[in-house]
């Protein structure tokens, strides 16, 4: 299935210390990277890297990267580099120390819309395109290298506060995406805490 990928024991060991460790407010925000739609969304992220960019290699960048999970994903199946890009200041701090501060990981405080400085890209992901107005996916949208692959996730999961750029289908989110020469776009179904939902993702180019 798409949505599966081995993990090492080493971080999943990393990660429960870490949390174990973290004051009760932090906790709470940390354990939010591990829903099970969080893990098969970024499981199911990777599995279609190999699927369709299998020789990557470079610079990674993840805009609203968060704590990381996904970057360490990244470096564990593919020879590459990392960089986090993420507004939540303590996304350095905890991100460093869920990945035991492995050195294929740079996290970074930026703002995605004026985020321009790509050093050697190989891929660009947004994962969080739910979170932004589309004035601001459009400004990230505009700085990014035209001839770099770019991968989208987004959903229909308007329960989240959080999420004020969710899509109803697939094909309404490709419109606002506006990526071209798409390699793949699909869907998985999650469960919410009420109820289902979907997330989307499409992997493509500006």
């Amino acid at each position: 299935m798409d949505d599966i990928l081995l993990i090492s024991s080493s971080r999943i060991i990393q990660w429960m210390n870490v949390i174990r460790d973290s004051p009760a407010e932090i906790e709470y925000r940390l354990l939010e990277s591990f829903w099970d739609s969080q893990l098969r969304s970024k499981s199911w992220l990777v599995n279609n890297i190999k699927k369709y960019i299998p020789e990557l290699s470079g610079n990674v960048y993840i805009m609203g990267g968060w704590y990381g999970i996904l970057s360490q994903l990244i470096v564990d199946n593919f020879r590459t580099s990392v960089y986090n890009i993420d507004l939540d200041t303590s996304c350095i701090k905890y991100g460093g120390l869920l990945s035991n501060h492995d050195y294929r990981i740079k996290f970074l405080t930026r703002d995605m819309a004026k985020f321009s400085n790509y050093v050697n890209p190989q891929l660009i992901i947004n994962t969080s395109t739910e979170h932004v107005k589309q004035e601001t996916y459009n400004l990230w949208l505009e700085k990014v290298p035209s001839e770099v692959p770019i991968i989208i996730q987004g959903n229909n999961f308007y329960e989240c506060f959080d999420h004020i750029r969710c899509f109803d289908t697939l094909e309404e989110f490709n419109t606002n995406n506006l990526l071209k020469n798409i390699v793949y776009t699909g869907t998985l179904e999650c469960m919410g805490p009420n109820k289902p939902f979907h997330r989307f993702m499409t992997i493509g180019y500006k």
